[in-house]
């Protein structure tokens, strides 16, 4: 009888074995990853674009022949070199003539003092008249008078000669030239001879909502940071091709009050250019970093969302999975999501084999699907 008994009960696990086994096989493969507390920054995002700091136009201060220009066009130009020079001959002789005229009136300044002491001591024995006195006295002040206007005419007439070098106030990079040599240029009409731009640094030039403002403010007051010299405030940078934020600056500016047509105040940074990859007019991301905290993080493909619900699956007991609903907080530059409830450190987060799981499926772990 017991063999009997133990025969039909090794029959029942042979009949019994291949089902559990397929059960086994059919649970679903699943990887899972456990969250991760990192630091992860709030920054206020904008868009704007950069400017020259410094940007003049170069023109002519004095008519004449364009007689040289020193360089080329898109040339990098040191300050105080001379880019071009207009005709400056005629002014030369300007000069001269003007020297010439002050030695004159110098001449007649000494001979107008000489006389007038001699009328004086005359006077004084009452020798002549208090009208001849008074004449020689006067026409020392006239002799004083005409050499203050020959100097007043020197200084402009060697300030002349000096504008027809018209020199760069500033490093900068040389726009394209309007005038050739040979031609006239009349310094009534100002004509402009070429741009010159300053390379480095740049403006970065953006602006902010009144709320990004508060948020701004509260920030800084928070992190006891005040802008000004010696508290520089990073603002960091990113192109339109899609890059990172790779171009760090410092902000310099903030307008002192809001665009009542635009909610909006306007900002600028400071931002270094020594390999003069940057360019006035390119358009950028903006961001500034206001505060960094801890936080639980999570894969954003583990999350899923319906209707502005969010939720993940996770493994608990008996690798059965359970539904969570999560609370999202902000995103993390590689990635991930900020989850401010609904997990915690522990948890065995889903994070790959989503499709088609279900809460209160059981699951296996593995490393890799």
């Amino acid at each position: 009888m017991n063999r009997l008994i133990a025969a039909v009960g090794l029959a029942s696990c042979l009949v019994l074995s291949p089902g559990i086994a397929l059960a086994q096989e059919a649970k679903r493969k699943v990887m899972i990853e456990t969250p991760e507390v990192a630091d992860i920054t709030r920054y206020l995002q904008s868009t704007g674009s950069f400017s020259a700091v410094n940007a003049v136009d170069l023109v002519a201060r004095v008519s004449g022949t364009l007689q040289e220009v020193r360089f080329r066009d898109g040339d990098l130009v040191r300050k105080g070199e001379t880019i071009f020079v207009i005709e400056p001959e005629p002014y030369r002789i300007s000069l001269l003539t003007a020297e010439a005229d002050l030695k004159q009136q110098q001449a007649n300044l000494e001979q107008a003092q000489a006389n007038a002491a001699r009328q004086e001591t005359l006077s004084a024995r009452q020798a002549i008249s208090e009208s001849t006195r008074e004449s020689a006295d006067t026409q020392k002040r006239i002799a004083e008078a005409q050499l203050t206007a020959a100097e007043a005419r020197l200084r402009s007439a060697a300030l002349n000669l000096s504008y027809t070098e018209v020199k760069a106030p500033f490093d900068g990079i040389l726009g394209a030239r309007t005038a050739d040599p040979g031609a006239f240029v009349n310094a009534a009409a100002a004509p402009k001879l070429a741009v010159l731009i300053q390379p480095d640094p740049l403006h970065l030039n953006f602006s902010a909502t009144e709320q990004e403002v508060i948020l701004i403010r509260k920030a800084l007051a928070g992190r006891r940071i005040s802008p000004g010299e010696g508290n520089p405030i990073r603002v960091e940078a990113a192109l339109s091709e899609g890059g990172g934020y790779t171009y760090a600056g410092t902000l310099d500016y903030i307008a002192p009050e809001i665009d009542r047509a635009t909610g909006t105040l306007t900002l600028r940074a400071l931002f270094p250019n020594p390999d003069r990859f940057l360019s006035s007019g390119m358009f950028a991301r903006v961001r500034i970093p206001l505060d960094t905290r801890r936080v639980v993080t999570i894969p954003e493909r583990a999350i899923a969302g319906l209707q502005g619900t969010y939720s993940v699956l996770v493994v608990g007991e008996d690798d059965v999975v359970q539904q969570r609903k999560v609370i999202l907080g902000d995103k993390t530059p590689d990635g991930r999501r900020e989850i401010l409830s609904g997990v915690n450190e522990a948890d065995q987060v889903v994070t790959r084999g989503l499709g088609g799981l279900t809460p209160g499926e059981a699951v296996e772990i593995v490393d890799q699907i």
